[in-house]
């Protein structure tokens, strides 16, 4: 009885050992690589035909640019009804000046572009994709979608 009580203590004790870890917690996971950027924007009405992004930051010099979106939500491309210039770097309130009216509640997505093409010209369009093309972090463009009020 003695042997079989220590030999369950000694597998008790295997047991608690084998449970105990000294591994520190896990970090969290890495950002996936690329250029960082960031894109916040407010539902808005359009004042003198234009919409303002609040806030644009990208690592390289750039495109703002307004879509139109589909019913399904997803923005109208290639094609867009806005976009300007932004430099390097942080900026805020980025006007964007419309190409065509948009009805109040109407669903507008603002996204990034990359300025690869003639500098200063946005080249990205229902003729050519080859120039300015969206902004990928991961595998996916910047984007946030806001409403017309």
């Amino acid at each position: 009885m003695r042997k079989l009580a220590f030999a369950g203590l000694a597998a008790m004790a295997l047991g608690v050992s084998a449970c105990a870890s000294t591994d520190k917690a896990a970090a969290p996971a890495a950002p996936p690589p690329g250029p960082k950027a960031e894109l916040v924007v407010s539902d808005q009405p359009v004042r003198r035909g234009s919409v303002v992004i609040d806030r644009v930051m990208m690592e390289q010099d750039g495109w703002v640019v307004v879509h139109e979106t589909s019913a399904d939500g997803k923005p109208v491309a290639p094609g867009s009804i806005g976009h300007t210039h932004v430099k390097k770097g942080t900026t805020d309130k980025v006007v964007v000046r419309l190409t065509k009216r948009v009805k109040k509640g109407s669903k507008l997505v603002a996204m990034l572009h990359t300025d690869t093409g003639k500098t200063g010209r946005y080249e990205f369009g229902t003729r050519s994709q080859a120039e300015d093309k969206p902004l990928m972090i991961g595998n996916a463009p910047v984007v946030r979608a806001f409403t017309v009020q």
